[in-house]
């Protein structure tokens, strides 16, 4: 290059901008001109500090090299650009590396002429100043973005988790000393076969892929094994969360800002196509994506290219993309989420990770992994885990896949003793997410002493048990006249009432001191049964309960239970029979958590109340060594819910027995007063047993209220159906219509799902389980308010039943408590706050099942409408 040129090259460089022809002539003297061809080193990380460059043709790229051996882009170079000064003003060697992107020519100078040359220079010397204070500045501003970094969520997932489909990762003999089980039982799967297939496939082209299913199954930790095995190893791996970002900020991160002279200025301005220029950018929640960005990456894809923001010079794309989503492929498409064009981007490359619970046969290697890797962390050396716990992770479904499962080691690993681990270490379940809203009562003194002390719940207890009692005495040796029966009276105008209002304010705390469940436990204390409930009843709980609380309620509705004593204590002894069994055959409370009907509805409606009962999980986790809250200790007995407080995120699975509050040692233990309950909304495993029963109490909400309009009803179809020559009982033909009825409102919920999830185009299999949930605060204001004017009518009835039974002068008039206009408002208020309750727990299961996307009206308009209705419908009755 002749000198001249050299001279308008500098002259155009932001460095020498106000240079004089004379100094411009006098650096092109002793400059020379270096070629350096594509994908050439300038110099690389670690070389001496030698010469100072300015770039005349073509680009560079300015790599940061790690001490794992990977590297990343953290800069580009244009025409007039500079570099290498950092080095020879510190002394020190080549702090990263520089590339070439096309064919260049740099202008070299040595580094005794940069000294005694620019640095001399008061112009140039400033200019050097202002890019290296450009370019601190721009380091900070990288370090606050996480510019250059490899994303949380792979940081999260762990380096060694790359290997978890790998055949290698366990050696025979670590998983006989873990499972102590037979060679045979140790195979492969087919399904990690098939993973590592897809990822050696994947691995094999640079062609963008699609991994899609379950959350927590190991979708990044598959799409970064596909970059290490890939030709792209070498370059950097990144994860952009799209939650994390908003359009116009995604943009500017992605493509990046037209580059000027300083070569720092650059390093800050570069998007991510740049900085994973070699390497394989992952986009996470895919179904956020707006719809300008996916016809963008249609055309990088498609053209190979890309420009910067305020740019229009075209780009090589040199980087992979690869999307991740917890939807399928299916709900994408049909959904509308992503574009059907770049939906065929993915159609040859595309992976639904299955769910741990497809592939169990992996437990025994996923469980080494896992034990090795918290073994290192934890400094301990535990090898071995029983044949019973393995058998509990086999029996068990794994809602949260791999996180869980390595949550649930994590644990085990910190409370185990030895180099084993046993079942009292395992705590199945993701922990509860922290809420707001909320103040702990146990601060207040004299809460926690009375709960901690044997008062709670023996004293309640021996009062309600001789309520009970008396109850029942009644119900089968008094008055055959219902408005005589104190047993009536108690059960069913004042107990029954009662029950549903502690369901609001106390949650399930009168399951803690039941009387149904004092006679087996009783008896359990003396027999001290250890087996285990059968996992068939674990597993089907929840259906059989709804049945079980729908049996109940049609023999009660049917039959006239309120009316009759002997039926009325018929049900009162098979439900007790019910108790006394289970508690007799099984350990602990099997029959409060897996089949009790009345125990089925005081879970489900104790999920909106007002406290709750968690725990502190960073005090479980790092202060606590026995759980002596779920296992107990020789003074009291462990959880009889089979739950630790660490685990419970909802208050169908705690009866507030406050066992967990005598047990704490640390002080975990909070009741806590709460505005809002999240469990409606945030349920880590919705359920669809739990809807099914929420529905049948709204169905069946409506012969409850107008029993005597109900009957009139029967014995009408009864009348009608006779004309035709066929005689059925009322107890069949109120049978019949009892069942349609329900069947009728569960059809109705089903359509009106199906229409909700198509229209705002939400996944329906989420939101069938998961709306019920957000029903209940109403049903449960329905239920509060007729069950209100139950308790107004009939709890005067106690005094003159009383005075019946023992003889002395008794009347029945004027025992209303209050007015029926009082009563009526009383009413109304409680249906408005549980519909308003319920307006906004669903607006919240929307914007769950939405997953990200902005919650319109247009998509509420059916599920609040659906809910007005019924309020409606409620009001009107009462």
């Amino acid at each position: 290059m002749k000198r001249e040129l050299i001279s308008q090259h500098l002259q155009h460089a932001l460095l020498f901008r106000d240079a004089t022809p004379a100094e411009l002539d006098s650096f092109s003297a002793v400059a020379r001109v270096q070629t350096v061809v594509e994908g050439q080193y300038v110099y690389q990380q670690g070389d001496a500090s030698e010469v100072f460059f300015v770039i005349a043709t073509g680009e560079a790229e300015l790599v940061l090299g790690r001490s794992d051996g990977r590297a990343r882009v953290v800069g580009r170079i244009s025409p007039g650009g500079h570099f290498g000064e950092t080095g020879i003003l510190t002394g020190k060697p080549r702090s990263l590396s520089v590339r070439a992107l096309s064919d260049m020519e740099v202008i070299c100078f040595d580094k005794r002429y940069f000294r005694t040359a620019f640095l001399a220079n008061s112009r140039i010397h400033q200019l050097l100043d202002a890019a290296l204070a450009e370019r601190l500045r721009v380091a900070f501003i990288d370090q606050a973005d996480g510019v250059g970094e490899e994303s949380p969520a792979e940081e999260a997932s762990g380096a060694d988790d790359v290997i978890l489909f790998k055949d290698k990762f366990a050696s025979a003999i670590q998983l006989r000393r873990l499972a102590k089980r037979k060679d045979e039982d140790l195979r492969t799967s087919k399904t990690a076969k098939k993973t590592q297939s897809v990822i050696d496939q994947f691995a094999g082209n640079s062609a963008p892929f699609m991994l899609t299913g379950e959350a927590g199954t190991g979708k990044s930790i598959i799409a970064r094994q596909i970059h290490l095995e890939s030709s792209r190893s070498g370059g950097q791996y990144r994860e952009v969360d799209l939650r994390e970002f908003e359009q116009g900020w995604l943009e500017k991160k992605l493509f990046g800002l037209e580059q000027n002279g300083f070569p720092f200025v650059q390093a800050g301005q570069t998007g991510f196509f740049e900085q994973t220029s070699g390497g394989t950018i992952v986009f996470t929640h895919v179904h956020l994506m707006h719809k300008e960005m996916q016809e963008k990456l249609i055309a990088i894809v498609e053209g190979n290219s890309y420009s910067h923001i305020d740019g229009g010079r075209p780009l090589v794309m040199q980087s992979r993309i690869a999307f991740v989503s917890n939807f399928s492929i299916d709900h994408l498409k049909s959904t509308g989420k992503l574009l059907p064009e770049l939906l065929a981007l993915f159609e040859t490359q595309h992976f639904d990770v299955p769910p741990l619970r497809n592939h169990k046969e992996d437990l025994p290697r996923l469980v080494s992994h896992y034990l090795g890797r918290y073994n290192k962390e934890y400094g301990k050396n535990i090898l071995n885990m029983s044949s019973e716990t393995l058998g509990i992770f086999l029996n068990y479904d794994w809602p949260g896949n791999l996180t869980e499962l390595s949550s649930v080691i994590r644990r085990a690993v910190m409370l185990a003793e030895k180099d084993e681990i046993v079942p009292e270490q395992i705590l199945l379940g993701l922990p509860k997410t922290e809420g707001k809203w909320e103040y702990n009562i146990l601060r207040i003194d004299w809460i926690r002493k009375f709960l901690a002390s044997r008062i709670f719940p023996r004293v309640p207890q021996v009062i309600i048990g001789c309520v009970f009692v008396l109850t029942v005495l009644f119900l089968f040796f008094g008055p055959t006249r219902a408005e005589s029966n104190l047993g009536l009276t108690l059960g069913w105008y004042i107990g029954w009432p009662l029950l549903f209002f502690s369901f609001f304010f106390l949650a399930r705390t009168w399951c803690s001191v039941c009387s149904f469940a004092v006679p087996g436990t009783l008896l359990q204390n003396i027999v001290k049964p250890t087996r285990k409930t059968p996992e068939f009843i674990k597993t089907y709980s929840g259906w059989i309960m709804a049945a079980l609380c729908i049996l109940v309620f049609w023999v009660e509705i049917i039959w006239d239970a309120y009316n009759n004593p002997y039926l009325t204590g018929g049900i009162v002894l098979i439900i007790t029979l019910g108790s006394i069994l289970f508690s007799v055959l099984f350990s602990r409370r099997s029959w409060c958590r897996y089949l009790c009907p009345l125990g089925a509805v005081n879970a489900i409606f104790a999920m909106p109340a007002v406290v709750e009962l968690r725990s502190n999980r960073h005090v479980c986790l790092n202060r606590c060594q026995s759980h002596a809250c779920f296992t107990g200790d020789a003074d009291v007995s462990g959880c009889p819910m089979f739950r630790h407080p660490y685990l419970v995120d909802n208050n169908k699975d705690c009866i507030m027995c406050a066992k967990c509050i005598k047990n704490c040692g640390n002080s975990s233990i909070q009741l806590n007063l709460r505005l809002a309950p999240q469990e409606l909304w945030a349920l880590e495993s919705p359920r669809r047993a739990d809807s099914f029963l929420i529905v049948s109490m709204g169905a069946i909400f409506f012969p409850f209220a107008l029993q005597h309009e109900f009957a009139q009803l029967v014995s009408w179809m009864v009348l009608v159906i006779g004309r035709t020559g066929l005689i059925l009982p009322e107890s069949v033909v109120g049978s019949i219509l009892f069942f349609l009825w329900l069947l009728i409102f569960q059809v109705g919920y089903y359509c009106m799902v199906v229409v909700q999830s198509r229209y705002a185009k939400i996944d329906k299999n989420l939101l069938l389980p998961l709306f019920g949930y957000g029903c209940i605060p109403l049903i449960l204001g329905g239920y509060m308010a007729i069950h209100l004017d139950a308790f107004v009518r009939g709890a005067g009835r106690l005094v003159p039943n009383l005075q019946e039974a023992l003889g002395y002068h008794f009347s029945y008039d004027n025992i209303r408590l209050i007015s029926e206009d009082s009563t009526f408002v009383l009413q109304f208020l409680t249906v408005v706050g549980g519909l308003l309750a319920s307006l906004y727990a669903t607006y919240r299961v929307i914007e769950r099942a939405m997953a990200g996307d902005t919650v319109t009206s247009k998509s509420l308009v059916i599920p609040f409408t659906f809910q007005i209705i019924l309020a409606g419908l409620f009001s009107f009755i009462i």
